[in-house]
């Protein structure tokens, strides 16, 4: 049964259900699309894509839904796209095994390609960043989806599963001309399997052994990422265990670069400027292996404007508040609609002494607010007082 998500999520909005026909499957495939909160408030262009599947298991599904939720709010993993895909019983053995072996895989796989990325791409800013995430037979086709179509998928987090599993040869002929390959690839790939015990009823534990084995004796090209978990518990057990631990450690270097742009920070050397070159070139750095564009984001912004304005190392005297300026006016124009940091830009400018600008950026925050559709009117009504009163007080 299909529950959906029984708790609203606090960095994504509520769910968009679709119903999309395909004409390379011949059927109709019930997904929903899952944005982060505020999205429409920025420019931001670039957000990977999450595939979830197994919607139609409501317990893990709205576990692992909650799992990315979680991450994301502590900023361990990026603000994501999430597209969560049900697999009844009627099409989820069909559709996760490949078409030479008799199932329709390949074709699910374009469609996901080519017939639906197309219009997700249309309506949504998304990244070339694609991963995907399943327990059992939707993991044994996502590994094989990695290997199969290597030029769109990044990475697959794959609980109870192995890539050939059931000793299906064709999926390991695959799976070593996926690793022969990818090693010229300017990109890094990721998969990150787990398994539960036999004797607690996870029968796919011989198998996903062997994968182990098997990746353990490979001289594995440098951009293959991988890692087997495995734990002394049950079949449907194990996706909790792995999901929250496999995405976290796929993202260490979203986590590295915010770090690298807080040493930048407190390195005395930079205190008489703000050093973009500096910041941008760690997001280079880190896109080059990620394999898509990542830009500075809110995170960034609300982090690196804060430790100038709070100036914790004593770096900045006089000018703490110019170089918090100098960010939040970056920021702005990559989130031109949030009203924090106009808010935020207007006290900066009447803590300087400049009350034209400070109430120029007022007037602006309190148009934004008043345009903000997901705020209420008694919602509007006190965050407007509240912003007045702080922008007041710095006069």
């Amino acid at each position: 049964m299909n529950v959906g998500s029984s708790q609203e999520l606090s960095s994504y909005e509520k769910p968009v259900e679709k119903a999309i026909f395909s004409p390379i499957l011949d059927d109709t495939v019930k997904l929903e699309i899952i944005i982060p909160v505020n999205l429409i408030l920025s420019n931001y262009t670039d957000y990977p894509v999450i595939y979830l599947f197994d919607r139609q298991n409501g317990i893990n599904y709205d576990y692992s839904l909650h799992s990315i939720d979680y991450l994301t709010s502590i900023s361990a993993i990026p603000r994501s796209i999430i597209v969560g895909i049900s697999l009844n019983n009627s099409v989820r053995g069909k559709w996760t095994n490949p078409n030479i072996s008799g199932g329709k895989a390949d074709d699910f796989i374009t469609f996901l390609i080519d017939e639906f990325y197309p219009v997700l791409k249309e309506d949504y800013p998304v990244s070339s960043f694609n991963l995907m995430i399943g327990h059992s037979r939707t993991a044994i086709f996502s590994s094989y989806a990695l290997s199969r179509n290597f030029d769109f998928f990044n990475g697959a987090i794959a609980s109870s599963t192995a890539d050939f599993d059931f000793g299906d040869k064709y999926q390991k002929l695959q799976f070593e001309e996926f690793l022969d390959t990818i090693a010229t690839a300017p990109n890094d790939y990721y998969l990150y399997f787990s398994t539960g015990e036999k004797r607690y009823g996870d029968t796919h534990e011989p198998r996903v052994d062997i994968f182990n084995a098997y990746l353990l004796d490979q001289d594995l090209p440098a951009n293959f990422h991988w890692k087997y978990y495995k734990e002394n518990v049950g079949h449907f057990v194990i996706p909790g265990l792995t999901v929250n631990r496999a995405l976290s450690e796929i993202f260490t270097n979203y986590r590295d670069v915010l770090w690298n742009c807080f040493k930048i920070v407190n390195d005395s050397t930079y205190a008489d400027n703000v050093p973009w070159e500096k910041y941008l070139e760690q997001y280079r750095l880190v896109s080059e292996n990620m394999g898509y564009p990542l830009r500075p984001d809110m995170l960034f912004f609300n982090s690196i404007a804060s430790s100038y304005q709070n100036d914790y190392n004593n770096h900045f005297g006089d000018n703490k508040f110019k170089y918090a300026l100098i960010v939040l006016l970056e920021a702005i124009k990559t989130y031109p609609n949030n009203y924090d940091l106009s808010s935020w830009i207007g006290e900066i400018y009447m803590t300087q002494g400049d009350s034209k600008n400070g109430m120029m950026y007022l007037d602006k925050t309190i148009e934004l607010i008043n345009n903000d559709e997901s705020l209420s009117k008694q919602e509007k009504e006190n965050v407007v007082k509240e912003v007045t009163q702080n922008i007041q007080e710095k006069k």
